[in-house]
């Protein structure tokens, strides 16, 4: 089987690592990347990026996915991540979610929680409507 074009793997207590065909549209404008390093804790200055904040925060997650196989395997094409104001990262075009363990959930449109709280990581849940999150 081959790999899938556009994966982020989740870091265990650290960032996402995404590997493709990526563009990331952000308040500084369109870059194109093979690589985005993506902060999953909430507190880095260089938000939708990580910048290391989550060892200072001890931000902790298992890196394990609570849902499998959403959707068809991902295949070719480009994958847009668009940080939303105050809210998740909205990816847009075929993505495959990889843990720690490898279990994988495939989808073409997938929202990632940047707040750190949500139940669900590396998925939003909601929750940075209640936390005061601001990004």
């Amino acid at each position: 089987m081959s790999e899938p074009l556009n994966v982020l793997r989740i870091s265990p207590d650290g960032p996402s690592v995404v590997t493709g065909d990526i563009v990331v549209e952000g308040r500084t404008g369109r870059r194109e990347l093979q690589t985005v390093v993506l902060c999953r804790c909430g507190h880095s200055a260089d938000k939708p990026f990580c910048d290391g904040a989550h060892v200072r925060m001890a931000f902790a997650d298992a890196a394990r996915l609570q849902t499998e196989g959403a959707g068809a395997p991902a295949s070719g094409g480009t994958l847009t991540i668009t940080p939303m104001p105050n809210g998740p990262n909205r990816c847009d075009g075929p993505l495959t979610v990889q843990d720690i363990e490898g279990r994988e959930w495939s989808a073409t449109t997938t929202l990632l929680c940047r707040c750190g709280g949500s139940r669900r990581k590396p998925f939003c849940d909601g929750t940075h409507r209640k936390n005061g999150f601001v990004g």
